[in-house]
């Protein structure tokens, strides 16, 4: 029974040990690693690692495990409910959070989304719960034009946004956040004339 939970202990150390030197690298170079560069990073045989993780969709599915533990709050933080524009603007807000700190694992998810089908089936379940709850939180205030709300809404808060507008526009967190602001207090002001046109 002793031998057993030495060889256990030992299976969970050498599990953490490549689980943390793939996080290393990946934040370090931001790609996925290779085998090559994790026996490099370890000082692992190839055989040891692939005993622990068959494939890069194995080691995918170990670190989203880990991106969930660290970031699920961030990523579940949805404003009060209230007003449409300032319920908007503290979304904003409250995705930038989110986006800022788990960025590395997000431009990881970015490569790993192309070539690893764990990656691609996560990134679309947590859109699809992200779309729900932009639903439940903007429906009363929509008049029947929730979907289309919820699509603009559910754009201008993406991870493709917020990298476009950081990485490509090189706009600082403050600057980014206040032009979303501005774009989603504009689809609030569609949304209200509506209302009160009708």
């Amino acid at each position: 029974m002793r031998t057993n939970r030495h060889k256990t202990r030992r299976e969970n150390s050498v599990r953490t040990t490549i689980r943390d030197a793939a996080l290393c690298l990946a934040a370090s170079d931001r790609v996925i690693p290779t085998l090559e560069s994790l026996v490099q990073e370890t000082g692992l045989s190839a055989a040891e690692i692939e005993a622990h993780f068959p494939s890069m969709d194995d080691m995918a599915v170990e670190i989203r495990k880990v991106a969930e533990d660290l970031f699920s709050d961030l990523e579940d933080a949805m404003p009060a409910k209230g007003a449409l524009i300032p319920m908007l603007e503290d979304l904003a807000v409250l995705r930038a959070r989110y986006y800022e700190a788990a960025a590395d694992f997000k431009h990881l998810g970015d490569a790993g989304g192309r070539f690893l089908p764990s990656v691609a089936t996560s990134q679309a379940i947590r859109a699809a719960r992200y779309r729900a709850r932009l639903t439940e939180m903007l429906e009363p205030h929509c008049l029947g034009k929730t979907a289309d709300v919820v699509a603009k809404v559910e754009m201008m808060t993406s991870w493709d946004s917020w990298r476009h507008l950081r990485g490509v526009q090189r706009l600082s967190v403050d600057q980014a956040v206040d032009l979303l602001k501005s774009v989603l207090t504009a689809v609030a002001s569609q949304v209200n004339r509506h209302a009160l046109a009708e």
